[in-house]
């Protein structure tokens, strides 16, 4: 059986293989079958046709419209045709000449109280004809396992337990996404992690906040009517122009996120260590590690989760309580 780790985030979908690693922005919008050698040119290009409905996905969504579809507004999300077009893109890009799949995968905090079992039944059995590139498959989940998100990163081969942690102390993982950030928290037992609802939340703050914020500024800047949140993106994470007011609003990002933690977190006579992980810790670790003393920031932030979901068969140490 073939074995897949998932983490459809609202920016983009991590895919992990035993041999593949793949990323695409979770973007979907309904399109139409097209000469793809001509419009194709970089990883994450799509063209699905999913049951013979056509999608454009990812990079080739953003590229044909503005109002290419982010399909995570719906507590029961699964329910969305994007979101289900774009998972069967993911499931389809993965696979070789395998049909079955054991699928794990997460869902935000916000969502999993109340989704975990309804989204896993979703996924079991979930099966669709995919044709990309001339290239036919039928893909089929066989088996699905969906934790709270930001607990992939136990899962991840590369998170070393500190060697100071002892029996009682607290681990929070600080999950930066695209639109959320998620922040769970774990008792260490001694011999295992336990999940603490209670001081466990998603903060309405994540990536997109910041990329707004610029965006707001450099179109007022440049006398337009709107900036794209891809050209911020692009700016913030790379261009020179906005350096000093980028900062800023990266520290006005951390603070948001931080307020949220000192309402929703631990207590401070609580000892806890704090691991960063998402893409967003990378982009915001100068300014994390100031509000954050000691904060430990997760190797391949970005796919965190969905390394640790592949591996999660051998990893398979906390015990999910509350």
């Amino acid at each position: 059986m073939h074995k897949i780790g998932l983490d459809v985030g609202y920016g983009n979908t991590k895919i992990i293989t035993g041999s593949k690693r793949i990323c695409f922005p979770s973007l979907a919008k309904p399109g139409e079958k097209i000469n793809m050698d001509k419009i194709l040119s970089a990883a994450g290009d799509y063209v699905s046709t999913i049951n013979d409905k056509t999608w454009y996905i990812g990079h080739m969504a953003a590229k044909e419209s503005r109002f290419a579809i982010r399909a995570f507004d719906d507590a029961e999300r699964f329910n969305n045709p994007a979101f289900q077009a774009m998972l069967a893109t993911a499931l389809a890009v993965s696979t070789n000449g395998e049909s079955e799949v054991m699928l794990v995968t997460g869902l935000p905090l916000s969502s999993y109280r109340t989704s975990q079992e309804e989204f896993q039944k979703f996924l079991t059995g979930f099966s669709a004809r995919v044709e990309i590139g001339g290239e036919e498959k039928h893909i089929r989940v066989q088996q699905a396992f969906v934790f709270p998100q930001a607990a992939g990163v136990f899962f991840n081969p590369n998170y070393k337990s500190s060697s100071d942690i002892s029996a009682g102390d607290l681990v929070t993982i600080m999950d930066i996404g695209y639109r959320t950030t998620d922040v769970a928290t774990f008792e260490y037992t001694g011999e295992k992690y336990e999940l603490m609802l209670e001081h466990s939340f998603t903060a309405d703050t994540g990536m997109v906040t910041a990329f707004r914020a610029l965006a707001a500024k450099m179109a007022g800047d440049n006398k337009m009517f709107a900036v794209s949140l891809e050209s911020a993106e692009r700016e913030f994470l790379n261009g020179n122009g906005y350096k000093e007011i980028s900062e800023t609003i990266s520290r006005e990002t951390v603070d948001s996120i931080a307020e949220a933690y000192k309402l929703n977190g631990p207590s401070k006579e609580r000892r806890t260590h704090i691991i960063a992980a998402g893409g967003g810790s990378i982009a915001l670790k100068k300014t994390l590690t100031k509000q954050f003393p000691g904060i430990v920031f997760l190797e391949d932030a970005q796919f965190a989760n969905a390394i640790g979901f592949y591996d999660l068969s051998k990893r398979l140490d906390i015990n999910i309580v509350g």
